[in-house]
């Protein structure tokens, strides 16, 4: 694939973000609050860089793994961002600029470092990014989403300044920004003043900031969701008896009913899924998907689905993800890979699908553990 193909921004439009203190009234409504000044980075396992140009540069050697408390610096700028994303794209030549103001500061290049997350992207894209916009930092994968959930789940790219102790392998979080960060110059200054800061200080500094919380939620009511359910569950004829709507754990919801049809009946369920993209001038996505008691999808119903230009889904590209998705089994992993599964110009709201519904496995043991399977 040409990289110029690659790297056209695959969706447009306003990020629906909400900032928000307090907790949702809302059954549908999510809240993903993100990481703060102030607080512990978290430990969460990164593959070690196969370059050893990259693992010098870091600090790092053997071992598959290592943690951003690992890293050879005491300050770093951990960049959350997603390769499709046009705004992590714009970004780039920005933080190369910023990366060579640091290289070239003989007293910033020893103590300060940066380094790309990849989320939901596997070594072979990030390559071609780095490679399309020359990146001379690392970039390390986090293809599913593990550290990215960590600091938040939010939208990309997502820049967070890291006060590492050397002495006790303590790294506090010193300041996060969302969205492009076009303050080279302001950033860089930042960084520099942060060597002289202990944690203690940085502590008590980030700790009257407030942390943004974005709230997630489908454009429908509950009663526009359910009537779209019931028409899914009715669409093959039938009678529709016993639905009800079922909680589970971390707030997610299932609806569930039995149709009775010439004289026999089975049990069916379905699940609204809602995304926020990896990009922050991205939309959310949103839709449902029904399976039967043994776990295989019957259906796959959008809600909100966009793709570059900010236009809706045509039948074409819903057929090529109902195809991709319909008669597969909830409790089997959903791996994406760009090349065959993206729709054309939705590759970021492909890849939302396809998140959303690796958490499939985790409720099916929950309803089997319930006995509603």
């Amino acid at each position: 694939m040409p990289k110029r193909i690659l790297f056209i921004p695959t969706l447009l439009g306003i990020g629906m973000l909400l900032f928000f203190s307090g907790w949702p009234t809302d059954l549908r409504a999510q809240e993903r609050r993100l990481i703060k000044g102030g607080e512990a980075f978290p430990e969460v396992a990164l593959k070690t860089p196969a370059k050893a140009k990259d693992r010098t540069y870091l600090g790092v050697s053997g071992g598959d793994h290592f943690r951003i408390q690992d890293l050879q610096a005491k300050v770093i700028l951990v960049e959350i961002l997603n390769v499709y994303c046009a705004a992590c794209q714009k970004q780039a030549p920005l933080y190369n600029q910023l990366f060579a103001l640091i290289q070239s500061n003989p007293a910033a290049r020893k103590q300060i470092k940066m380094i790309g997350i990849a989320v939901g992207n596997d070594d072979e894209e990030v390559q071609m990014f780095r490679d399309h916009f020359q990146i001379p930092y690392p970039i390390i994968t986090d293809p599913d989403y593990i550290l990215h959930g960590a600091v938040g789940g939010g939208p990309t790219p997502f820049s967070i300044i890291v006060r590492r102790d050397p002495g006790t392998r303590s790294a506090l979080v010193a300041g996060a920004h969302l969205g492009v960060n076009e303050n080279i110059q302001g950033l860089f200054q930042q960084m520099k003043s942060l060597q002289k800061m202990d944690l203690a200080s940085i502590r008590k500094k980030e700790g009257k900031t407030k942390a943004q919380v974005i709230i997630l939620k489908p454009p429908l009511s509950e009663e526009e969701i359910q009537t779209k359910v019931k028409e899914a569950f009715t669409e093959g004829g039938g009678r529709l008896s016993g639905f009800e709507t079922v909680s589970l754990k971390k707030g997610k919801v299932v609806y569930t009913g039995v149709i009775e049809k010439n004289g026999e009946s089975r049990r069916l369920f379905a699940q609204v899924v809602s995304e926020l993209p990896t990009c922050t001038v991205c939309h959310e996505t949103h839709f449902i998907y029904t399976f039967e008691a043994g776990g295989k999808i019957l259906q796959f119903i959008p809600i909100q689905l966009t793709k570059y230009g900010n236009e809706d889904w045509d039948e074409a590209d819903l057929a090529k993800i109902r195809q991709r998705i319909v008669g597969r089994f909830i409790y089997h992993p959903f791996a994406f890979k760009a090349k065959a599964d993206a729709v054309t110009t939705a590759t970021i709201t492909s890849a939302a699908i396809y998140k959303g519904l690796n958490e499939g496995q985790l409720i099916f043991k929950e309803l089997k553990a319930r006995g509603l399977i």
